[in-house]
């Protein structure tokens, strides 16, 4: 019984523990420079690189495709950041157009592709192989989002 009685008072403690301050840190310093994580999440060309690394791993890439690759995908980070800031477009309008930019890209890295690595691709989204991201919320409508473009690719 005097456990019970004991809970109460110790989770008060902790409680007040977790909200005291330590008296040894120093305030931070008013001409101090902004700390350098204001910085966007994904620099330009990151999400481009990562994408292209995943596609020579699971294709196993030559060089000169990577180097072919690579514009391709950079291209699309760009129209998609810059689709992605436009206020003048709905949300449907920007899911067609972000649509429209993947199926370019696919399209151009196709003719890159060899009918082996193409077939490798047909291959993982027939044994449905992969990762298939789903927006919390809403319900797979069977459209395909950027992480089911970087497989088709």
């Amino acid at each position: 019984m005097l456990k019970f009685k004991m809970l109460p008072v110790a989770m008060l403690l902790a409680g007040f523990g977790a909200f005291a301050q330590d008296s040894t840190q120093t305030p931070p310093a008013t001409n101090a420079e902004p700390p350098a994580t204001t910085a966007p999440k994904h620099m330009h060309g990151d999400q481009a690189e990562h994408r292209l690394k995943r596609l020579s791993k699971k294709l196993n890439l030559t060089d000169d495709q990577k180097e072919k690759i690579r514009p391709i995908l950079l291209d699309q980070e760009k129209q998609l950041k810059s689709l992605e800031s436009d206020t003048t477009l709905t949300a449907q309008q920007k899911h067609e157009k972000a649509r429209d930019i993947r199926m370019s890209s696919k399209s151009q890295m196709a003719d890159i592709l060899t009918p082996e690595q193409k077939e490798k691709i047909q291959s993982r989204k027939t044994h449905g192989e992969g990762h298939h991201r789903m927006h919390p919320g809403k319900a797979n409508s069977g459209t395909s989002d950027s992480s089911a473009s970087d497989q088709q690719q």
